[in-house]
């Protein structure tokens, strides 16, 4: 893979840019600080990031997604740029988020709602016990309980260093995000790479055992509002075909869309599509 260097400078332009447009907010909490942006305007819609994630999972629906809300995006409890990180497991990271977002913006503030892979589990269960919570949008949630169907393993990755062997750490990131995260080899490109690089490279919090729970459902059981489930074809991390719509308790409506040609990480591999359901899962045409 010659030439990934420019390819690498490429990417962190690209970042560098979105970063430009954006309001970072290190918000104090408990000693240490929440770090989050802000940019767009329009009703608030939080965004919560995967597991060995960051803000930047959303990287490719900011532009759209800006244009219609006002988005707010974390660095979870034990990720990225955030310097805490819950020792107590998902009810603390919950809590911990929780505490951060109703002092940025009031705790009895209505906001949208959208979480992508561990990040949804995490909504699911913020939008459970916040009031307010006017809409949900998951994308590709954990914590389903059913099913996986990842057949190639992820390589260790922490021991290559980018800039002394850019080639077979840009190898081992493309094996990895075909393991878990993409599908297409078109999808897996500079921009990917450094994403998940990084994100990886900064995450303190084991997600795993609460992704493999099947902790979605009673969450989901207890919010009252509406949710739109968007799940890739291919995505190795559930069988999309197989989830149900269902009803919410007071009758809200609970629907499963499936989207074509792509990979877990539905938002890098068809932004234009994914921003569009979101839109209209989210009430806005």
């Amino acid at each position: 893979m010659e030439g990934c260097g420019p390819c690498r400078a490429t990417a962190c332009a690209q970042i560098a840019a979105l970063e430009s447009v954006c309001e970072r907010i290190a918000q104090p909490i408990l000693g240490h600080h929440m770090v989050w942006r802000r940019v767009g305007s329009g009703p608030p819609l939080v965004l919560l990031h995967g597991g060995h994630g960051s803000w930047l999972h959303w990287a490719r629906v900011i532009p759209e997604l800006s244009s219609s809300f006002s988005l707010w995006m974390p660095d979870m409890p034990g990720y990225g740029e955030t310097t805490l990180a819950p020792t107590g497991g998902l009810t603390e990271l919950v809590a911990q988020l929780r505490q951060s977002l109703d002092a940025l913006l009031g705790a009895h503030a209505p906001i949208l709602l959208g979480g992508f892979s561990f990040g949804g589990l995490v909504s699911a269960q913020l939008a459970a016990q916040r009031e307010h919570v006017q809409r949900l949008v998951l994308i590709g949630p954990a914590g389903h309980g059913g099913p996986r169907r990842q057949t190639v393993s992820p390589m260790p990755w922490r021991h290559l260093d980018p800039d002394h062997d850019p080639v077979q750490w840009a190898n081992r990131m493309r094996h990895n995000l075909l393991a878990q995260m993409l599908h297409s080899e078109a999808a897996v490109d500079a921009l990917a790479r450094e994403i998940q690089w990084h994100g990886c490279l900064n995450t303190r919090f084991r997600s795993k055992p609460f992704s493999r729970s099947a902790a979605l459902a009673p969450a989901l059981g207890r919010y009252p509002g509406e949710v739109l489930t968007l799940w890739a074809e291919h995505d190795v991390t559930a069988v999309p075909h197989d989830m149900t719509d269902g009803v919410a308790p007071d009758g809200a409506p609970r629907r499963q869309r499936v989207v074509g040609g792509a990979g877990h990480w539905l938002m890098h591999e068809s932004p234009s599509t994914t921003a569009r359901l979101m839109k209209r899962g989210l009430g806005v045409e």
